[in-house]
């Protein structure tokens, strides 16, 4: 029984890994073929790259409310790239109703895991007001730390904002992200 699950697993890793090699390789027909596989039994790799193949036309119609579903499912999962496609679609409203809450929330769930330019996104939307209330101090607090992830575009973002801040709101900034340097990231 044992030595039965070990090939059986081994063959599963097999197959998805050959669905995974087909996608970078452009061989489509055969990447659909084992990604939607996997990606129906739960995968959430599988389902965020069957998602990238819908949202892209990659052997397949563009299909951006397929994309979406395969890559809700796979946010659901804990997957941080299928988390921050997630934030984009329902930032610009592609194939989803576009909703900023919404859009906000997925890039925090994928800057908790790490993804860098989720940082910047939420910088963001506190900069334009975009589903918050407009807040510089907490623009700026954002992309200081995506800053300290050493983004690209993070340090100008922090130049462009200060040259509109008050004393008193960068003062603001700069407490909140020592204060954020001492929690984790879901208290910032």
């Amino acid at each position: 029984l044992v030595l039965t699950l070990f090939f059986s697993f081994c063959s599963y890793a097999d197959d998805l890994d050959k669905g995974f090699k087909a996608l970078e390789e452009g061989d489509y027909p055969k990447a659909l073929y084992y990604l939607s596989y996997y990606a129906v039994l739960g995968d959430p790799k599988a389902q965020y790259n069957l998602g990238i193949m819908y949202l892209k036309g990659k052997g397949v119609d563009v299909d951006k409310k397929e994309a979406s579903g395969w890559f809700y499912l796979s946010a659901e999962q804990g997957n941080m790239l299928s988390q921050y496609a997630l934030g984009l679609l329902y930032y610009k409203g592609d194939g989803v109703v576009k909703n900023y809450l919404t859009a906000m929330e997925y890039f925090k769930d994928a800057a908790f895991q790490g993804h860098p330019s989720s940082l910047v996104n939420i910088g963001n939307f506190y900069y334009l007001g975009y589903g918050v209330i407009k807040d510089l101090s907490r623009a700026h607090m954002w992309w200081s730390l995506a800053k300290d992830k050493g983004l690209d575009g993070a340090f100008e973002n922090i130049i462009k904002v200060e040259s509109l801040m008050t004393d008193n709101e960068l003062n603001k900034a700069i407490i909140l992200f020592q204060e954020c340097q001492k929690k984790t990231l879901p208290f910032c």
